[in-house]
C-alpha cells in the first residue's frame, strides 16, 4: 500500500485538522496492497500513529475512489479500543475527514 501525500488534501480541511491540534498521516504499510490510509491522529509520528490515532480514511481500490472513514469508540478513553465505521456516502478524502472531525468534536 502506498500513502497519500497529504498536501493532496484541501487546505481549508488541513486547517480545520490543524485548529483541533491534530494531524493527518499517512503512513507506508504493505507494499502491493490496494488500500491507502489516512489518519487522523494527537502526534504527527507515522510510527506512533496507532497509539494517536482518533480516526482514519481508508481509500479503496486501485483508483482510490471508495472513502470509508472511521473513528476510535471511547475516544476519552486510555487507550481508544475499537474503530467504528461512519455510515454514509463519501466521495473524496476530504468529506471523510470532515466527518471525522465531527464525530471527534462531539466527543471532546
Amino acid at each position: 500500500m502506498a500513502s497519500l501525500d497529504i498536501s493532496r488534501i484541501d487546505r481549508r480541511v488541513r486547517d480545520e485538522v490543524k485548529k483541533r491540534g491534530l494531524f493527518l498521516v499517512s503512513p507506508d504499510e504493505i507494499p502491493g496492497g490496494v488500500d491507502v490510509f489516512v489518519f487522523v491522529c494527537t502526534d504527527p509520528n507515522p510510527k506512533d500513529c496507532g497509539f494517536t490515532r482518533v480516526g482514519q480514511v481508508v481509500g479503496t481500490g486501485t483508483s482510490g475512489n471508495f472513502f470509508r472513514p472511521y473513528v476510535m469508540d471511547g475516544v476519552n478513553t486510555k487507550p481508544a479500543v475499537s474503530l467504528t465505521r461512519l455510515q454514509g456516502f463519501f466521495t473524496s478524502w476530504e468529506d471523510g475527514i470532515k466527518a471525522v472531525l465531527v464525530a471527534y468534536d462531539d466527543w471532546h
